[in-house]
């Protein structure tokens, strides 16, 4: 008899960064992970939706008032 063991390694986070994605010709950005599943596979997890370019320079410029 042969007995398998896998070594499940929960959740590592390999690094964080933006993606863009086109849906009908308009571009959105999300904040995404890549993560090891328990095959060993990269996948990505969607941390936070960000919106369109309009809506992240807003955003960036709002933080950058708020630490003034």
């Amino acid at each position: 008899m042969t007995y398998i063991y896998k070594l499940i390694v929960p959740n590592i986070i390999m690094m964080a960064y933006i993606r863009n994605k086109k849906v009908k010709g308009k571009t959105y950005y999300y904040i995404v992970e890549g993560m090891v599943d328990v095959e060993g596979k990269v996948k990505q997890k969607v941390l936070m939706y960000l919106g369109n370019v309009d809506n992240v320079l807003k955003i960036f410029k709002e933080h950058k008032e708020s630490k003034s």
